[in-house]
């Protein structure tokens, strides 16, 4: 079997990432998926704080510890199993020890307010006024200015950049007509 080809799909919080990821794993025979969001990585203690992060964003993404992802990365990889293995991982190129074995990135770029909205939707339909207004406030104040700098420095670096908007299916279309899938 040929090298296994590490694509990975990088965006903001709620920028579609879980969906594309799931949606090219159907089209792709052969593939593993790993997630950010399956490893709790920004709850370890070595997370950086979002000040941090906007401060000195590159610094701050590296400080970040992928040991579990990058333990079944390469065990993925060393099994020859895969032709594709997709990782949702929202800082493509910018985490070092991750970089080496990416062979592609892929930005979805969302607009804030498409993405604010779906965060909404997807983690406070629940929730009490007053907790969505806190997280309104913390959004606006602290997360927002961390998107624009992750916007700017991870799809600067990223292979292709897509546009989050797009329906799902334009997307892999997209993609299949740059022959990454």
């Amino acid at each position: 079997m040929s090298k296994t080809k590490v694509i990975v799909i990088s965006g903001v919080t709620a920028g579609g990432k879980t969906t594309l990821v799931t949606a090219l794993s159907q089209c792709i025979d052969n593939v593993c998926v790993l997630s950010f969001d399956d490893y709790s990585i920004d709850a370890l203690p070595s997370a950086p704080t979002v000040n941090q992060m906007v401060a000195n964003f590159h610094e701050a993404v590296n400080q970040y510890d992928i040991t579990a992802l990058m333990t079944d990365l390469v065990l993925a990889m060393e099994t020859n199993q895969f032709s594709v293995i997709l990782i949702d991982f929202p800082f493509g190129y910018v985490h070092a020890v991750l970089r080496p074995y990416i062979e592609t990135v892929i930005y979805l770029r969302t607009p804030l307010d498409i993405a604010f909205a779906r965060r909404l939707i997807r983690d406070f339909s629940e929730s009490s006024q007053n907790e969505i207004m806190t997280w309104t406030r913390t959004y606006l104040n602290e997360v927002r200015p961390l998107f624009l700098a992750h916007d700017q420095l991870v799809s600067a670096t990223a292979d292709y950049v897509l546009d989050g908007t797009a329906s799902t299916a334009e997307q892999i279309t997209q993609l299949k007509g740059f022959n990454v899938i």
